[in-house]
């Protein structure tokens, strides 16, 4: 099967981040975290980025009690609420470990003291949380909810050992029942 473009602009982003990684290395510090903890709290400024070595994080909002899962962070990614870190305003969602994680941590001073010295590394990372938040709005428009479990199983089908199905579900925007029901019909029709 041919990857898709969508699956080569992953495998871009993934190779761009980890050679951002690289050439941050004397500006970055190791950071090892435990399953459930959190790194970013709604309401607080995001003062790092995390460069994802080893785990996974997990990127939500509440409303009215509820979680609804923006976005997943894996090896080789690179997790921040970017907005809040780039203006310094305050976070609208949590950054939350999943399981076990190493970390490479770039701080907000530090990425301004870079910034500031290199433009071309402040185009770099704007390029690589534009193509982010590009895959993921691309996920969410179709409407379909059968054709966005489609697509997830393409381009992201390892999330399926990594996470619970309900939190695949709100990741998906649509609820666990509903989830339920796409996976059971694939199977049978698949059968």
């Amino acid at each position: 099967m041919q990857p898709s473009s969508t699956s080569s602009n992953r495998q871009h982003h993934f190779n761009l981040c980890k050679k951002l990684q690289e050439a941050l290395q004397p500006f970055l510090f190791k950071k090892i975290v435990q399953k459930n903890e959190v790194l970013l709290v709604e309401g607080a400024l995001c003062s790092n980025i995390y460069f994802v070595r080893t785990g996974a994080i997990k990127q939500y909002y509440l409303s009215d009690g509820k979680e609804f899962i923006q976005n997943f962070y894996f090896e080789g990614s690179m997790a921040c609420h970017f907005n809040s870190f780039l203006t310094q305003t305050p976070s609208s969602s949590f950054l939350e470990v999943l399981e076990g994680s190493e970390l490479w941590v770039l701080s907000y001073h530090n990425y301004k003291k870079i910034s500031e010295a290199s433009p071309k590394f402040h185009e770099e990372i704007a390029i690589c949380m534009a193509k982010m938040n590009a895959m993921r709005v691309n996920l969410l428009l179709l409407s379909d909810a059968m054709l966005r479990y489609k697509r997830f199983l393409e381009e992201e089908a390892g999330l399926l050992q990594k996470v619970p199905q309900y939190m695949i579900a709100s990741y998906l925007g649509m609820t666990a029942e509903t989830l339920s029901r796409i996976r059971k019909k694939l199977s049978n029709s698949a059968a």
